[in-house]
């Protein structure tokens, strides 16, 4: 058996975050809404590079859900949207490799580069394998949207060069789902598979061995080889990432009444503030941008969420003069917090 179950701060490539405030504004709730109270920027979603960590990812799922309450299909709607090509070296490697075990491997190494948050479980047996989707681990509010998400996210990233293989094993496949049948039938239309059960306990996929090891249409071992390089380059960044500037991200969010300075962040973290200032640069931040971050997604929390007014916010905040808390607020989001505050009363 071989699993793998993700943890809360492992971070994923903003991709899927930036898909679903597509799918949000396309319902009529702002990006900003979505996304305060997550250590994410709303200009930090079209940069290629940012990572998410899966507890901020969480947090931005439940805020759509409170907002769509009756959204049924929120998760589809989202994963159907996913393409490989838009996880760049990661994508090139899944559609490279020789089979679905080679595939399922991949998958699992870089898991980090992947979309998803559920658990990923593989049984095999000398005949038979079995793989196992599983959100337990997941807070019960977004458990549905996630594994609605990832499971129309494997369909639609996977469907150009794996169905043609599932084709050739079709009478073999069989899947069991806990998904709404009306919800997911016409992705499912696409699946050449045609033992498909709903209402299940569990997420699996039961197929035979001998489809595990059939070659893939695209397979190139070549273009495999050059991207797993890359791939293995991309992960050391993302754990780089994870080290030093969690931790202070971690600290500047402890206390929305006061946020510390570089120097006490330093002397709880037992470093002198030159080790950690230079820890950050080398992990392409700033204490200064990290403390931003942390007063601009407070802010609009703060704002909208408790309803304190712009002045308690810039005291709050630290800011000795409200004007300063106004201008960097509009470098923040755009506008002032006043029109900011108008415009989600409406």
């Amino acid at each position: 058996m071989r699993r793998l179950t993700p943890t809360t701060d492992l971070r994923h490539p903003v991709y899927p975050t930036r898909v679903l405030c597509e799918v949000a504004n396309e319902r009529g709730v702002p990006t900003r809404e979505l996304l305060a109270g997550a250590g994410i920027a709303p200009a930090e979603l079209e940069e290629p590079d940012i990572t998410v960590s899966g507890a901020d990812e969480i947090v931005v799922v439940r805020r759509l859900l409170e907002r769509l309450p009756d959204g049924v299909g929120l998760g589809i709607d989202v994963g159907r949207r996913f393409s490989l090509t838009h996880f760049g070296l990661f994508g090139f490697a899944a559609m490279s490799c020789a089979n679905l075990r080679e595939l399922l491997t991949i998958t699992m190494r870089y898991f980090a580069l992947t979309t998803m948050q559920v658990a990923i479980t593989l049984f095999e047996t000398a005949d038979d394998c079995l793989v196992e989707l599983d959100a337990s681990h997941l807070p019960a509010d977004v458990r549905g949207f996630f594994v609605e998400r990832d499971i129309a996210g494997i369909i639609a990233t996977t469907a150009s060069f794996a169905f043609p293989v599932a084709e050739k094993y079709a009478d073999q496949v069989s899947v069991e789902l806990a998904i709404d049948e009306d919800l997911l039938r016409p992705l499912l239309e696409l699946v050449p598979v045609h033992d498909i059960a709903f209402g299940r306990a569990h997420n699996r996929l039961h197929f035979p061995r001998e489809m595990f090891d059939d070659p893939l249409p695209q397979a190139d071992p070549h273009t495999l080889e050059m991207c797993i390089a890359q791939c293995d380059v991309l992960m050391q960044r993302n754990e780089q990432r994870r080290g030093i500037t969690a931790l202070v991200r971690t600290k500047l969010f402890r206390d929305s009444g006061r946020f510390p300075t570089l120097p006490e962040v330093a002397a709880e973290l037992d470093l002198h503030p030159r080790t950690l200032r230079r820890r950050l640069t080398l992990e392409g931040t700033s204490f200064r941008d990290l403390l931003n971050e942390a007063r601009s997604t407070v802010a609009v929390d703060l704002l909208r969420n408790v309803g304190l007014t712009v002045d308690e916010v810039a005291k709050r905040l630290g800011y000795t003069e409200v004007s300063t808390f106004s201008h960097a607020f509009k470098r923040w989001y755009g506008v002032a917090p006043s029109v900011y505050l108008n415009s989600s009363v409406g």
